[in-house]
């Protein structure tokens, strides 16, 4: 990768609907050129894909909270599967993060009401391998 190719990344990270003919002017180059670039970040695997960002609270009551789980290192992948694979009504994982320190794990939840976190943590705790967990809830985000 080069400088161009870095631009690229940090332009589409930003914006991935802006068209090659943006990229193109706002990089001074030819949008045949821009396009060919993108294709190798994409087959090179750097670039993974395209995905809308959503304001949840527009559609519905939405919430979100951070989960820290502290776990027995034997149980992770077990616990990795078994929480990635809950279906619980009004609780959406968004995402799992494994993390070094204090606390193992990070999920960041989305829930329909606070309250919602009783049904995720009752679901947690009845896992083999959990030591301690804490829920945050977020209160704002910016971007």
């Amino acid at each position: 990768m080069d400088g161009v190719d870095i631009a690229i990344v940090n332009i589409l990270e930003k914006n991935g609907r802006i068209s090659h003919e943006e990229i193109a002017k706002h990089l001074h180059m030819s949008r045949p050129a821009i396009h060919k670039r993108i294709d190798n970040l994409e087959k090179q695997g750097i670039i993974t894909g395209y995905r809308a960002l959503i304001d949840w609270r527009k559609i519905s009551p939405c919430f979100r909270c951070l989960i820290t789980l502290q776990i027995k290192g034997r149980y992770f992948d077990k616990i990795v599967d078994e929480i990635t694979n809950l279906d619980i009504p009004e609780v959406v994982v968004e995402e799992f993060h494994r993390l070094a320190g204090e606390w193992c794990v990070l999920i960041k939840a989305r829930i329909t009401t606070p309250e919602d976190t009783t049904k995720i943590l009752d679901r947690i705790w009845q896992l083999d391998g959990i030591i301690k967990s804490s829920t945050s809830f977020v209160i704002s985000t910016v971007l």
